[in-house]
């Protein structure tokens, strides 16, 4: 019961306290009143009647007797009148029944009043005839009582209707401030460190407000400390600190996340850029010149992969940077490389003339994926094999191995009809991986993916197809497929459906517009439903999401960040983005068991997430040291093909 609802009663509680104690204490003198009244009206009426009595008592004219007592009895206000002579004998009497009308017999009952009469003596001189005793009628007295009750009664009530009323108001106003207490408690669970900035007039809640405030300060600062605290880990374990690129640790484990089992089949290439002399570099300019050359190096290279979301750059050592880049196909990946080593040669210094930069790069390319280390083995063989003074400055890895290209044809893979008629006729098969509990393994929820099946029967996982399906501008048209077609399946359970979107269809207003309306036609599925977005479309589309975010909680669906942690900024959205949970990147799952910088991280990280009561989720367990790791977590659940491998969804009925 709230504390408003408390005060409202203890003030009706007063109230009618009060009226019973001042309806007793006034009905007992009433009562008394009342009391005295019949007694002396009583006595009043024997007094005069007996001394109008007298000459009719010596003649013993009963006639007259007759006449006056019927003259008295007749008003209504006398239960009983009699005369008794000298000998005790009654010589008149009249008696009248006790009738109350319009008074109800409880009240009768609870007032009880006693029979009040008054007497006196008829004579004659000194002689004394006998005497007349008069008897109170109570039924008068009882009606008084009643109606004096009853107006007391609705004066009380209108005077308590009045002041509940006024109550009401009041102790709204009184608690308003302690309802600003309440809402910003409930904001500062939510992470959401409001202040109160006018204080209530009333001490005490000035006090509880002022306290509340200092509390909501200091929250607020010890989770940003906290967040700062776990960026800056995140940052200063894999990010180089001259060019603020991901270093050696950051780059390796996420192209080895690009080889597991789980991701399914990838093309890339990968390129290493070398800057030789170096170390005459920074004999001439000094280290901070040096940084500089490097720094330089790394801004055009940025700038030249911009365009391309899923490429990894990184300083994997001194004077090497590493570019991954993941689903491309060859020959545009080759028109990259020559044109970001035209950038290269471009670059100049102070002392160019002394000492011009020479750049080289090693490339490869791989159709199918299978090891990290040896694609970087390959780019490095190429670079170390080339001849500087032939006038060649990047060479190309020549012994491709082409067993591990797919059965399917290039030409149905790289083709814009392929992707066109795939989600035309809705070739694609969705697949669920369930994600337990840790450590219990109970499961929680299920991961929908989409596989493409191509006209020889030959099953693609959509990281195969998905670089194409983006760019010939399909990403929306998949995404409304797998949505519409997971509605039209048989669910397992009633765990939660975790489906991943496309940045582009966040960004895509078309696709804004249709999702209440199938979440509406879908009700059953909308309450299961969570839609997972990776962490890089918050840095470059936050408005986007937060529009999502808004149509997803109409419908009680739930949003998640995907792939968490591969971006360096500060996790300053989980302080005010309703999110489900976290699920970390595999990069740092993979060999978890024998990298302490990556426990720690996902251990201060899950500690942040529980202050704003997120879930941690960790995917790609894919050994039993890993899982054992994992398992000493403070983590709520997991994924991974050592839990589970996907399985095909049936279609409904």
């Amino acid at each position: 019961m709230t504390l408003y609802r408390q005060l409202i009663i203890a003030v009706l509680g007063v109230l009618v306290v009060l009226y019973f104690g001042n309806l007793f204490v006034s009905f007992n003198n009433s009562k008394s009143l009342v009391a005295q009244q019949m007694q002396t009206h009583a006595q009043d009426a024997a007094t005069s009647l007996a001394m109008s009595m007298t000459q009719a008592t010596e003649g013993k004219d009963i006639a007259t007797l007759n006449t006056m007592l019927n003259a008295v009895s007749d008003s209504g206000y006398y239960k009983q009148i009699y005369f008794v002579d000298m000998n005790g004998d009654t010589v008149l009497k009249r008696e009248f029944p006790v009738l109350v009308e319009g008074v109800p017999q409880w009240f009768v009952n609870v007032m009880k009043l006693p029979d009040y009469e008054g007497s006196a003596e008829v004579a004659s001189g000194w002689v004394i005839l006998g005497k007349l005793v008069v008897v109170s009628h109570p039924g008068q007295a009882y009606q008084n009582l009643w109606r004096a009750m009853l107006m007391h009664l609705a004066w009380f009530s209108l005077i308590g209707v009045g002041s509940c009323i006024a109550a009401f108001f009041a102790v709204g106003v009184v608690l308003a401030p302690l309802r600003e207490v309440e809402s910003q408690a409930n904001a500062i669970c939510e992470q959401q460190f409001v202040q109160q900035s006018t204080l209530p007039k009333t001490r005490e809640l000035s006090v509880v407000v002022q306290a509340m405030n200092r509390l909501s300060s200091r929250l607020e600062g010890l989770f940003h400390s906290q967040s700062d605290l776990i960026s800056d880990l995140r940052n200063q374990s894999h990010t180089d600190i001259v060019t603020g690129l991901s270093n050696r640790t950051d780059f390796d484990a996420r192209l080895n996340a690009f080889t597991s089992a789980e991701t399914g089949s990838h093309c890339g290439a990968l390129m290493i850029f070398a800057l030789d002399d170096l170390s005459r570099i920074n004999d001439i300019a000094g280290r901070q010149g040096g940084n500089d050359v490097l720094q330089t190096l790394a801004q055009k290279l940025g700038q030249g992969i911009a365009n391309h979301d899923l490429a990894l750059l990184a300083r994997r050592q001194g004077q090497e940077f590493s570019i991954f880049l993941p689903d491309i196909d060859e020959p545009e990946a080759e028109a990259l490389a020559a044109s970001l080593m035209a950038d290269m040669t471009r670059i100049s210094w102070q002392h160019q003339e002394q000492l011009p930069l020479t750049i080289t790069m090693g490339f490869t390319y791989s159709s199918a994926i299978k090891n990290g280390p040896e694609l970087l083995s390959e780019a490095d063989m190429a670079l170390h094999s080339i001849d500087i003074d032939g006038g060649k400055n990047w060479n190309k890895f020549a012994s491709l191995d082409m067993a591990s290209i797919p059965t399917v044809s290039r030409s149905v893979l790289n083709g814009k009809e392929f992707v066109a008629q795939s989600i035309a006729d809705k070739a694609i098969e969705l697949h669920f991986q369930q994600t337990v509990s840790v450590p219990d393994k109970q499961v929680l929820a299920y991961e929908v993916y989409s596989r493409f099946r191509a006209p020889d029967d030959y099953e693609l996982t959509a990281s195969t197809v998905m670089p194409m399906v983006q760019r010939f501008g399909y990403s929306t048209a998949l995404d409304k497929l797998a949505l519409e077609m997971l509605a039209e399946a048989s669910l397992p359970g009633d765990q939660t459906l975790a489906v991943n979107l496309c940045p582009e269809s966040i960004s895509d207003a078309s696709f804004c517009n249709w999702l209440p309306d199938f979440l509406s036609s879908n009700r059953d599925m909308a309450s299961r439903l969570v839609i997972e977005i990776p962490e890089h479309a918050l840095k470059v589309a936050e408005d986007n999401v937060r529009s999502l975010a808004s149509i997803l909680t109409r419908f009680n669906s739930g949003l998640a960040i995907d792939h968490f942690g591969l971006e360096s900024s500060a996790f300053g959205y989980l302080a005010s983005m309703p999110l489900r949970y976290l699920k970390v990147h595999r990069s740092f799952i993979k060999n978890i068991h024998l990298s302490r910088d990556n426990q720690f991280y996902i251990k201060a990280l899950a500690q942040l997430a529980q202050t704003r009561e997120i879930q941690i989720i960790v995917e790609g367990v894919e050994t039993e040291a890993e899982w054992q790791v994992v398992s000493s977590m403070n983590i709520g659940a997991a994924q991974g093909f050592f839990l589970g491998y996907p399985e095909a969804l049936q279609k409904g009925s």
